[in-house]
């Protein structure tokens, strides 16, 4: 009896065990919410981890299309399999072996073309379990813009696909909106892709219109200017139509959620910057963008800044005065400019070594430093190998989202200090306890340990509003 008893426990305990490694294996396929955009010729990448973040070395990784049998690219038994990959994509797609360690299996798309349109899946199987993520890919054809006549008239064509539903609004050189002047038709075929057409009658005097392409969904709005010399009007009389004709294509989705056809790391520095100003204008205009400078009295003596106050790197030691304010063991400065109430955020273009966030007037800048709230500090640290918000204990935090440009909120009503990557807007981490005595000051606060790449401050992009949105403003012609 007593040998039965212990061949039960002895079953229990291997079952027990086996329901604890199956479930220890057990993991997530996580890929972006939104589809990605790209241009015919570009590379690009389609982002995929896994969650939590376990190592995807030994595992079969398959990115495929509808067909599971014929992969876009396969990963198995630690090698790449090209016999069964569809033709089209041998030599332009692989994956990131190095990042497998890390969970990263994402996929890295050469020159896009327009068949790469669509529907893919990740597939990710382990000894005991396998999940799946889909990405959506649109593959865009680049806006252009051409001046042209035909029949007489001189006209204006913009082209850009595909584009959600879009509206129209036309301004005049003051800025006034004269979009009742103009005459807009928008027409869907057959497969549901949208022509839209506006002209609008151009006086001599009117010599700058500028017409927005506003968005329904997510995708920034497109602003050209178009400015009309004296010289192109024959005779003070003279009136010419301005037609301006874009075929916008957009596929039809079936659910109500907004497209976002952007892929962040092909758009230029002002695009992302404007992305960012508009995300946090969503709730309301509260957010004020702070011009911030590097104050050269609390730096670090070693570390080396730009005569505009808005680049530092680590460089060699300098003699400079001593004074309370300044930095004497760490490779830290403040800025200039403190705050005392309000919602402020500041932009940072950031490099491979750094620890960033605000700090209070009050906290100690001598000696050794624990860069913790309960020390006056309020700080993200990134390096070569993590990412971390500076709490005591530390948080460790995805090495994934450590920014190119990061963005740094502070609310002084709130006490609350958040960070983003501005390139993809995703949060990173906020710090709810953020205590200092009343009337205390805070700073901008700024480490790195970098000599070869500075750590940069951007500017404000130049942005105007309209119906309660932010836009930004651009120069076509």
């Amino acid at each position: 009896m007593k040998s039965d008893r212990s061949e039960w426990l002895c079953v229990i305990v291997l079952l027990l065990q086996q329901t604890s490694v199956s479930g220890s294996e057990r993991f997530e396929v996580l890929g972006p919410r939104y589809p990605i955009a790209v241009h015919p010729g570009e590379d690009t990448v389609l982002p995929c981890y896994l969650s939590p973040n376990i190592s995807a070395e030994g595992m079969e990784i398959r990115w495929f299309r509808e067909d599971h049998s014929a992969p876009v690219c396969l990963f198995w038994y630690s090698r790449y399999d090209f016999d069964k990959q569809i033709p089209s994509y041998k030599g332009r797609a692989e994956l990131f072996p190095e990042e497998f360690r890390k969970g990263n299996v994402s996929l890295r798309l050469k020159d896009v073309r327009g068949s790469d349109d669509g529907l893919y899946k990740c597939m990710v199987l382990s000894d005991r379990w396998d999940e799946e993520a889909h990405i959506d890919v649109v593959v865009r054809g680049r806006p252009s813009v051409s001046l042209h006549s035909e029949g007489g008239q001189t006209r204006l064509e913009f082209r850009s696909d595909p584009y959600p539903e879009p509206a129209v609004i036309w301004t005049d050189r003051d800025g006034h909106d004269v979009t009742s002047l103009s005459n807009t038709t928008v027409q869907r075929d057959s497969e549901g892709r949208l022509s839209l057409r506006s002209f609008i009658p151009v006086r001599q005097e009117s010599n700058v219109f500028s017409c927005l392409i506003r968005s329904a969904g997510s995708e920034p709005n497109w602003e050209p200017q178009l400015h009309i010399s004296r010289d192109f009007f024959p005779n003070p009389g003279w009136m010419v139509s301005l037609f301006l004709m874009a075929a916008l294509t957009v596929v039809a989705v079936a659910v109500a959620v907004p497209l976002l056809l952007i892929q962040w790391r092909r758009m230029d520095k002002e695009e992302m910057l404007w992305a960012f100003r508009a995300f946090l204008a969503e709730n309301g205009n509260q957010w004020k963008w702070a011009d911030v400078t590097l104050d050269p009295d609390t730096a670090n003596c070693a570390l080396t800044l730009s005569e505009d106050g808005k680049r530092v790197r680590r460089g060699d030691r300098q003699h400079l005065p001593d004074n309370q304010q300044r930095f004497y063991f760490w490779l830290c400065v403040v800025s200039r400019e403190s705050f005392t109430s309000g919602r402020h955020y500041w932009v940072l273009e950031v490099n491979g070594w750094w620890t960033i966030g605000v700090t209070r007037e009050s906290a100690n800048r001598r000696g050794w430093i624990s860069f913790t709230p309960q020390q006056g500090y309020w700080c993200l640290h990134c390096d070569s190998s993590s990412l971390s918000a500076l709490t005591d204990p530390e948080t460790p935090l995805p090495q994934t989202l450590c920014p190119r440009m990061l963005g740094v909120c502070v609310d002084i009503e709130e006490r609350r200090v958040s960070f983003y990557t501005v390139e993809s807007r995703a949060h990173i981490y906020t710090f709810t306890d953020m205590r200092f005595p009343e009337g205390d000051k805070i700073y901008p606060f700024f480490y790195t340990g970098d000599t070869n790449r500075d750590l940069v401050i951007l500017p404000p992009v130049e942005t105007f509003m309209r119906n309660g949105t932010f836009m930004r403003k651009s120069l076509l012609l």
